[in-house]
């Protein structure tokens, strides 16, 4: 169990799997829908193709881990997989159109 301890010699990256947990996750990364509108309909204003999209990156991300980010590592050969608080994956959002005349 880890304890309160004083002094400079304190290390906390030591290795015991005190500290493991599963770390399995279930992510939903990439998603877009959108809609082409139809060529007859868009002639009359004087384009070829016009098409809207909402696109959105790392939606959700199931999970029972406790950390940020399951995925989150040190990147060192000793010690990969440690989760030092590393910010969570961002979510983006983006709206889109695209128009040929």
């Amino acid at each position: 169990m880890p304890r309160a301890t004083s002094g400079k010699s304190i290390n906390t990256d030591n290795f015991s799997d005190f500290y493991v947990e599963d770390a399995s996750y279930l992510r939903i990364q990439n998603v877009q829908i959108g809609y082409t509108f139809n060529e007859d309909t868009i002639a009359a204003i004087g384009m070829q193709k016009v098409r809207i999209y909402l696109s959105a990156n790392n939606l959700h991300t199931f999970t029972n881990y406790k950390g940020y980010d399951p995925s989150a590592s040190s990147g060192s050969p000793i010690g990969a997989g440690i989760d030092k608080g590393f910010y969570p994956v961002a979510k983006t959002y983006m709206l889109g159109l695209n128009l040929k005349f």
